[in-house]
């Protein structure tokens, strides 16, 4: 009973301005260790845990110890360390499986797997340090400083999908499992604008400590809660209403090898991984398939070149039937070089000689995967191991929606494009259904292949158009246009499903608008924390 009470008594005197204040009294190195761990601690919100209230708490401490940048003597510099050694953890733990892309492909890459995971994470940090720097020059120390910190975060984060870095990856809408209730919402406001709000709701118990009177304090708290309630009874109201009908007369067989990719791309491994490929395919049940769907990369050759594969897929092939095969491609260039790149290719089969009813080249490549930014600068150093690193592909010139694949029109997307919101186009030109073939072999049994499929399911909620996936040691299936699988392949299997192809729904308020929701609620943010900032500046 006196443990009880004493526990009691310790919860009572443990309010968010003790707790605040806590963290303000700090020294610096203690301070440091905290916000690492707070940043890994966050990490926990991300798949496959999705334990949100994690970024929760770690927001709100971020905002604690930030407030204590608002009086340093150099706020810019000391808000710009502390957001920085936050997000440096807190990012750098949900894309450490990066590494294990380098460590499977061996020899000199497995050096670069710590160097890329750990320097790339402080790269992407350095977004929050700047967003960090910022916010602390605002100076703001009321509720109000809940906004700011949502809009300077949310603008971190698109800093980070820019063309140059390309990597917009577990943003703050993706705690939430794709499919569920609250993703739903994504089809109104898209995955930057359930961002925004989650940011602002997951930061709103930061309100409570700090000035302002106990009813501003609770105010964004209860919206928030709100909001939430919102959300979920939205989502809940879209799903219950969803009715999902198929394509009739249309079966698509996807294939899974399951294969290391060293023995893949070993010298020789192009037999036996073409063997298994073709075995596979020409499996029971062929004659009913209409279209046969191979992931990205799937033989370690170019494809459109290999007699031997066509031969062999004319030979199973005989009905009509299309395969829609991801495939590295080269081009002879004018100055007799080769160009290369990641492709996928539909060629339909029949009794004469297979055509080429369909072609699109990659158009956004993984930074460090397959190109390597100022890849010419660091191949003019002549170390041999960067200037492999540095070796390929060329970016396609375009997007392009497939239409003579004996198929709905379909926009194909290539493994990492799939994280990229808004390139799917609506209109007169809104294709019926994405394809997303993806390798995610090179990230084996790490959190990056769950994480890829829980961000590709959101591409369907935003332009409520179904996905067929098909993923080498990932998850393949088939995703609705609510975000549901109704079929999903485990990334270990190996052999054959075939699937139907849902129906699209009816285009969101998401695709209608281009996110116009999103921008509304975005500036009209921006605007509010712009007019108190001059206000108060006046005031002075």
């Amino acid at each position: 009973m006196i443990a009880i009470a004493r526990g009691r008594d310790f919860l009572n005197h443990l309010t968010p301005d003790r707790l605040r204040n806590g963290l303000m009294t700090l020294p610096p190195e203690k301070a440091w260790i905290v916000l690492a761990a707070l940043g890994l601690f966050s990490g926990l919100s991300a798949s496959p845990i999705y334990f949100f209230p994690a970024l929760i708490i770690g927001q709100t401490g971020l905002i604690w110890l930030l407030d204590v940048s608002v009086d340093a003597e150099k706020p810019g510099r000391s808000g710009f360390w502390r957001a920085f050694l936050f997000a440096w953890a807190y990012l750098g733990i949900g894309v450490f499986w990066v590494a294990f892309a380098f460590w499977n492909r061996g020899g000199a890459y497995v050096f670069f797997g710590p160097l890329v995971a750990i320097g790339g994470g402080a790269f992407l940090a350095a977004f929050w340090g700047l967003a960090g720097a910022l916010y602390t020059k605002l100076k703001l120390r009321g509720p109000v400083r809940v906004l700011a910190f949502a809009v300077v975060i949310l603008a971190a984060e698109a800093a980070k999908g820019l063309p140059f870095t390309q990597f917009p990856w577990n943003l703050p809408a993706h705690v939430f499992p794709a499919g569920g209730a609250v993703s739903q919402s994504a089809a109104w406001f898209g995955a930057w604008g359930l961002s925004f709000i989650a940011l602002l709701v997951f930061s709103s118990p930061a309100a409570l400590a700090g000035q302002g009177s106990e009813t501003q304090k609770r105010l964004p708290v209860l919206i928030s809660l709100l909001v939430l309630a919102a959300l979920y009874a939205g989502g809940t109201q879209r799903l219950g209403q969803a009715d999902v009908r198929y394509q009739p007369d249309l079966t698509f067989r996807l294939v899974n090898v399951d294969v290391d990719q060293r023995d893949k791309w070993a010298p020789g491994g192009e037999a036996p991984v073409r063997t298994r490929y073709l075995e596979l395919t020409a499996s029971e049940g062929i004659d009913d398939v209409t279209h046969v769907i191979w992931p990205e990369g799937a033989l370690p050759l170019f494809l459109i070149e290999d007699s031997v594969s066509i031969a062999a897929l004319t030979e199973i092939l005989t009905q009509g039937q299309t395969l829609l095969a991801g495939t590295p491609r080269r081009e002879r260039t004018a100055s007799d070089e080769y160009r290369y790149y990641n492709s996928l290719v539909s060629m339909t089969f029949s009794e004469e000689r297979p055509r080429v009813t369909g072609l699109y080249d990659k158009v956004l490549l993984v930074p460090f995967g397959e190109y390597v930014p100022l890849g010419n600068l660091i191949s003019s150093f002549g170390v041999r191991p960067l200037q492999e690193l540095v070796a390929g592909y060329s970016p396609g010139p375009e997007f392009t929606t497939l239409e003579n694949a004996d198929a709905p029109a379909f926009f194909p997307m290539i493994c990492y494009e799939a994280v990229f919101s808004g390139i799917v186009p609506g209109g007169a030109g809104r294709p019926d259904w994405i394809l997303n073939i993806s390798n995610d072999a090179w990230f084996g049994p790490t959190a990056g292949p769950r994480q890829h499929l829980n961000i590709t399911r959101y591409r369907a909620i935003e332009n409520g158009l179904p996905i067929i996936r098909s993923a080498s040691r990932g998850f393949s299936g088939v995703i609705d246009p609510y975000g549901r699988m109704p079929a999903r392949i485990d990334r270990r299997y190996d052999g054959i499903t075939d699937v139907a192809l849902p129906l699209a729904a009816a285009p969101t308020t998401y695709q209608i608008t281009s996110g116009l929701l999103f921008w509304v609620l975005y500036i009209l943010s921006i605007f509010i924390v712009s007019a108190i900032v001059i206000q108060r500046q006046f005031q002075k």
